[in-house]
């Protein structure tokens, strides 16, 4: 399969990186919290706590979006503790969208992709480094996509190339960092976070505030924006001014009960059929042919769950004749069938009257 971004390598330096520095441990003010307890985290002393309050698990991610970064901190867990450090992650609490840095003080076994010091569920780490608990642990990040390096306690346990990995490459490329509660004690100390130089190209399809780029194309659907999303009812198609063949896009959906919709790609006009180019479908019902996360007609989505009400993270990898989707984090279909192999819109659909479907930060990377 292709390869969603050029690689990219580069030279690690740890010294004092051009960037800006974020005291991300002076107020909870820089964090926003998923799931979990009131108490489930706290910043006391310029230390972060994770609590075991009985309401977990939790997740505690920046307010802010980073794309490359050098991060550094102490962590000191509780016997058996497990935690994670979320790298890239979304905003609706998909965090398996991103990359986790297990954090644990498990002892026994090989090295695994879900033990200590794993890119979770990925990658196993080169060693496991992680001291006994009580005790102060040192980990430095270096994210400079495609370029990720992580020391534990001084030792080197991953240097990776994620635009070489199968699955790490749909990865997200920017999102929140943040910390993971799984009902285990532990802290944090001496976290700090050097942002580096973007160099994802992303073009932002949406301003959050009105229709700007945005053509009604056919149907009697109702387009509006409300509470920084496009909100659609009825029947009909919102087309964008911008044409692209091969591209990521990524986007967040929420719908009503049974909404159906989509969104096109490659899309030409309404009519004929055929200009229309190819949708990924959008339908909350499991049992469908062609569910929420399908390539309408060529591959159906796998039965995912999503949630009327609650925001899911949708990704389109398109490049000639193949595409990729992947809905919260996890791949939903593939095909290497596109019948439509040219420049076209990207293109709203709204299908079902008497339900609706809202649409935001929609994100752009185009590839030549």
């Amino acid at each position: 399969m292709f390869l969603p971004h050029a690689a990219l390598m580069v030279v690690v330096a740890w010294g004092a990186p051009e960037g800006r520095s974020v005291d991300l441990l002076a107020s909870m003010d820089h964090w926003q919290q998923v799931g979990g307890g009131p108490d489930s985290f706290a910043i006391e002393d310029r230390q972060l706590l994770l609590k075991w309050t009985r309401q977990e698990p939790g997740d505690l991610i920046t307010r802010a979006d980073y794309e490359n970064f050098d991060l550094s901190f102490e962590c000191k867990l509780a016997p058996y503790a497990e935690s994670g450090l979320y790298i890239h992650a979304p905003r609706n609490g998909a965090c398996r969208a991103g990359l986790e840095l297990e954090l644990a003080n498990h002892y026994g076994g090989k090295p695994s992709t879900t033990g200590p010091c794993s890119i979770f569920r990925q990658v196993a780490p080169r060693a496991t480094p992680m001291k006994e608990p009580g005790e102060w642990n040192g980990v430095k990040v270096h994210m400079d996509w495609p370029r990720l390096v992580v020391h534990v306690n001084g030792e080197t346990i991953h240097d990776l190339d994620l635009s070489s990995d199968a699955e790490l490459k749909y990865k997200l490329r920017r999102g929140g960092i943040g910390f993971q509660n799984l009902g285990w004690d532990g802290e944090i100390r001496n976290l700090v976070l050097t942002e580096l130089p973007d160099t994802e190209r992303a073009v932002p399809l949406f301003n959050g505030k009105d229709l700007t780029g945005w053509t009604v194309d056919g149907g009697q659907a109702q387009w509006t924006v409300r509470d920084g999303a496009i909100t659609a009812t009825g029947d009909g198609y919102l087309k964008h001014e911008k044409t692209v063949q091969d591209f990521d896009l990524r986007m967040y959906v929420r719908t009503s009960n049974a909404a159906n919709g989509g969104v096109y790609f490659r899309w030409l006009r309404m009519d004929p059929f055929r200009d229309r180019g190819h949708e990924i479908q959008i339908l909350d019902v499991p049992g469908a042919i062609m569910t929420t996360g399908s390539i309408y007609g060529l591959a159906r989505g796998e039965d995912l769950a999503i949630t009327p009400g609650q925001w899911e993270l949708l990704q389109l990898f398109v490049r000639g004749p193949e595409a990729v989707v992947y809905l919260n984090g996890v791949r939903s279909c593939a095909t290497q069938a596109l019948k439509h192999v040219r420049p076209g819109h990207i293109c709203l659909q709204m299908h079902r009257g008497g339900t609706f479907a809202e649409f935001k930060d929609i994100v752009l990377l185009p590839v030549k």
